[in-house]
């Protein structure tokens, strides 16, 4: 067996096994440690970070996220104080890639993603809502990031 095959054959077990031996909050937890950890490593949060410290305010700051190649599944809009994108097709790099198939349980790896990418943008904890989900049988994947602006800022 090919270690490409093997390894989507792994990842297939351990989200059959995570689904059906783990209660929902752990397997949440889990996926956001995921989510977490993919933006960290995969090099996000470093292009966060430059974009952040070339960027005065939040709109110019989205508008240069937007013009980043691949490195989202749809745009960021702004509405007030929430941030939110919609996507038309999965943004997880292991369904696009063939490594998984499309699972509810991946979607709360892409939450803690984006998660991440936007405490780092603001500097403290952002609440970050899954309202719609491709994984979980609905049409688009619909993300809302809810924030306060600080003053002075």
């Amino acid at each position: 067996m090919e270690e490409l095959e093997l390894l989507r054959k792994w990842l297939e077990t351990l989200v059959a096994g995570l689904d059906a031996e783990v209660d929902e909050r752990t397997r949440t937890q889990v996926m956001e440690y995921c989510g977490r950890a993919y933006a960290l490593h995969h090099g996000n949060i470093e292009k966060v970070k430059a974009i952040k410290r070339s960027a005065k305010e939040i709109d110019e700051l989205l508008g240069k996220l937007n013009q980043q190649e691949n490195f989202w599944c749809g745009k960021w809009v702004r509405d007030g104080d929430t941030i939110y994108s919609v996507c038309e097709d999965c943004g997880c790099p292991l369904v696009r890639a063939g490594l998984v198939e499309l699972s509810p349980t991946f979607c709360d790896c892409s939450r803690d993603w984006v998660k991440a990418v936007f405490e780092t943008i603001f500097g403290r904890p952002a609440e970050v809502g899954l309202e719609q989900a491709i994984g979980r049988g609905d049409q688009v994947c619909e993300f809302t990031v809810r924030f306060e602006e600080k003053s002075g800022s």
